[in-house]
Formats: structure tokens, C-alpha cells, sequence
């Protein structure tokens, strides 16, 4: 994973290729809700949530700051939408057919 600051402010871009989905920690913010919004959850510490999302899934985080501890802090990233359909395709790929990439 790589990472650069967006032009569009003091959001980081981040590559996900490679990224895989764990059901554990989309599982933090809602497994459908990361599904429908299509955000990645990258890492969870007590402190603090580390997510990917596409532009179009900015506004979504002032719902998940709702649902997660006063303390948590989220550290977010804007993935590329295509990178981030990628990620969801392998993820619940039941049947490997899109191991490529």
C-alpha cells in the first residue's frame, strides 16, 4: 500500500492493490454498510480506525464516526474507485475465479 496526499485536501490517497477484505474488520462498522458504501477497512487499534473509500463515500463518515467510540479516532483514505471494486470482487469471491491482480 502506498500513500500520497490528495489535491482535493488533507485526505491521503492510498493504492489497494493487494488489499484483501477481512469480515472481522468490516465487520466493525457493518458488513453490509461497508458493502453498500464500499468502504475497506484497513486496520483496527483501541485508538484508532484506518479506512479506505471512494470519493463518493465521504459523506458516510460522519455516520460511522456515530457508531464507533467517542475516542476512536478515524484515520481515513481515498481509494481509487476501481482498485476499491477490486478489493469487494476478490473478497467475496466464493469460487476464486478472479484471483488475478
Amino acid at each position: 500500500m502506498t500513500e500520497q496526499i490528495s489535491t482535493s485536501g488533507n485526505i491521503k490517497e492510498i493504492s489497494l492493490r493487494g488489499v484483501a477484505l477481512y469480515p472481522r474488520l468490516q465487520g466493525i462498522i457493518g458488513e453490509k454498510y461497508c458493502s453498500a458504501n464500499r468502504i475497506v477497512v484497513l486496520d483496527d487499534t483501541p485508538t484508532e480506525i484506518k479506512v479506505a473509500v471512494p470519493e463518493h463515500s465521504l459523506a458516510c463518515i460522519e455516520e460511522i464516526r456515530k457508531v464507533l467510540p467517542r475516542q476512536k479516532k478515524i484515520d481515513l483514505y481515498l481509494g481509487d474507485q476501481l482498485e476499491i471494486e477490486w478489493v469487494f470482487v476478490r473478497g467475496y469471491d466464493l469460487y476464486d475465479l478472479n484471483h488475478s491482480c
